[in-house]
């Protein structure tokens, strides 16, 4: 999902995914998502577009018969990006109230 943001995020892209490549998890400072933000909601609104409604399940179904489940869900649904991104902009939102990083961690 990360990799559909614009160029002007690349740096904060990358950062996240160096975090990836070496760590269990990945902080997010409250300064990044602070700026990543406005590029998360952008791609979230495009999503929303392709996809025709802002249901990320039904997305998800309606992709069912056509993409692998593991690949759907790793990135090539639509449904399954839009969920991550609906998430992570929640947590970027919270992490400017709270003043606290977001922290990503995968099981």
């Amino acid at each position: 999902m990360l990799d559909a943001l614009p160029l002007q995020a690349h740096e904060l892209v990358e950062n996240v995914k160096q975090q990836l490549d070496t760590a269990e998890f990945v902080l997010i400072e409250v300064e990044q998502a602070k700026r990543l933000l406005p590029f998360l909601k952008v791609y979230q609104a495009q999503l929303i577009v392709e996809i025709g409604h802002d249901d990320w399940a039904r997305a998800t179904k309606e992709e069912e018969s056509s993409l692998e489940t593991v690949e759907a869900k790793w990135g090539s649904g639509k449904g399954w990006r839009l969920y991550c991104v609906r998430d992570l902009v929640g947590a970027c939102e919270n992490a400017q109230i709270e003043m606290e990083p977001v922290c990503i961690a995968f099981s």
